[in-house]
């Protein structure tokens, strides 16, 4: 299964590349992808991905890979972001169902306000962490896609 995965994930690279794609831009669509894919709004991923695509004129399909690929890191993440947005602005969370039940009981609706401001805390924590991870990612993919494409077989992309 790992070398499935490992030849499913090579080939697609290698197919980019070999449709002109340079390496610098397949990297950077990559890293934009995995920031998007753990943006801490579930259900959000997919609409938000194909607008860094459209507004930065990156790969489509790197993009959606890259998102797909980080999906199980977005599920780890969004408890802690959640926690930690809701200490940032004040609207603590709860920490346990119990205690988020009694909440909802006792308010449903400024539960939902809690929360809102926890999700608005997260992304502002998402995008400060994120941003010069991404930025990190893209440049160590750069060296890599390089010397995939400098494979025999792969034409040479356009300068963009």
């Amino acid at each position: 299964m790992r070398q499935f995965f490992r030849t499913r994930i090579r080939n697609a690279l290698l197919q980019q590349l070999q449709a002109g794609i340079t390496p610098h831009r397949l990297a950077t669509s990559f890293a934009v992808g995995a920031l998007v894919g753990t943006f801490p709004v579930l259900a959000s991923t997919t609409l938000l991905s194909l607008a860094c695509g459209f507004v930065f004129r990156l790969n489509h399909v790197a993009v959606q890979v890259a998102k797909e690929l980080t999906y199980p890191l977005q599920l780890l993440l969004l408890i802690p972001l959640l926690t930690a947005g809701g200490k940032l602005l004040g609207a603590p969370v709860p920490a346990s169902l119990a205690a988020l039940q009694l909440q909802f009981r006792a308010g449903a609706w400024a539960t939902l306000q809690i929360f809102a401001r926890a999700t608005g805390g997260a992304i502002v924590l998402w995008l400060l962490a994120g941003i010069p991870l991404m930025l990190l990612l893209a440049m160590a993919l750069r060296p890599v896609l390089a010397r995939f494409s400098a494979q025999p077989g792969i034409a040479p992309a356009v300068p963009e």
